[in-house]
């Protein structure tokens, strides 16, 4: 096989996702990896490249939360302020909520940079490594190693979905953990749970090459986040350490948050003062 051997194939595809496919091709036919190491090179060596880019977007993000739990409550009495029509007190405590932005640096941009370099780059990777599998002179069937030697086929163990939605559980577990300034609550936990599990049944059904790819940025994802959140990593970088914060209460349901009046302080109504009708002056008539 040589280099531009897949281009005579039918890889009539968009743009990025031909130029994916040619790097793949680049490092299977170029250095002689199998296809399971290409694939693997091709992943790591992209995150490696954004590293740096991540790296800003998490010191950012974590200015971020060092000033969630304040902004959290400001932004409470703004609402609640807007909703007595208050607006002199609105004002006065949205200028608070900028005073803190500035003085931690807070941006709504910057800590999204490194999430808006990786999903691009998912997405074109997803399609190339799923139209190089339908292709059989790549010569996939025989890429693969251990028990999924044939990474045009799905597995037919179920390990790489299941491993792919252990690492999609244990991203969202590590990032609430470590690089959080609220407590997940219990719900929330459940949710993302159950979403791995129905992710594995869902996507048992892909070549194993595809699951392969995603096993590889999963597991890259879970060290990175353990490699930001390290203490010697954090004063390096000048990230901030955030303090985690627990709910003091459960969250607010939607009756309480159709409850005006707990948010404007009104009485209730056995808190209303009776109504006595006035006295008559002068003396009563016997």
């Amino acid at each position: 096989m040589q280099i531009g051997d897949l281009a005579s194939h039918g890889l009539t595809t968009m743009f990025p996702v031909r130029m994916t496919e040619y790097a793949l091709e680049f490092m299977h036919v170029s250095t002689g990896l199998p296809w399971w190491a290409a694939i693997g090179a091709v992943v790591i060596g992209y995150r490696l490249l954004i590293l740096p880019i991540n790296a800003w977007s998490q010191k950012h993000m974590m200015n971020a939360m060092q000033g969630q739990p304040e902004m959290n409550r400001i932004t409470a009495q703004i609402k609640a302020a807007n909703v007595r029509r208050d607006y002199m007190s609105a004002a006065k405590h949205s200028q608070e909520l900028i005073a803190i932005r500035k003085k931690l640096n807070i941006s709504v941009v910057k800590p999204m940079v490194g999430t808006f370099l990786q999903i691009p780059f998912m997405m074109v990777m997803f399609a190339a490594v799923r139209d190089l599998a339908t292709i059989p002179a790549a010569h996939m069937s025989t890429g693969g190693a251990l028990w999924f030697t044939n990474l045009m086929a799905a597995d037919p163990y179920m390990i790489l979905p299941v491993i792919s939605a252990l690492g999609t559980m244990g991203t969202f577990e590590l990032q609430s953990k470590l690089n959080s300034s609220v407590e997940q609550s219990r719900e929330m936990k459940i949710l993302f749970r159950c979403i791995a599990v129905l992710g594995a049944a869902v996507t048992s059904g892909l070549s194993s090459s595809v699951l392969l790819f995603w096993v590889y940025n999963t597991a890259f994802t879970v060290l990175q986040i353990l490699v930001f959140s390290a203490k010697p990593f954090r004063r390096v970088m000048g990230i901030p350490d955030v303090k985690k914060v627990k709910f003091a209460r459960p969250p607010p349901t939607v009756l309480d948050k159709l409850n005006v009046k707990k948010l404007v302080g009104m009485k209730s109504k056995n808190d209303a003062t009776p109504f006595v009708l006035p006295r008559k002056s002068g003396n009563p008539k016997n």
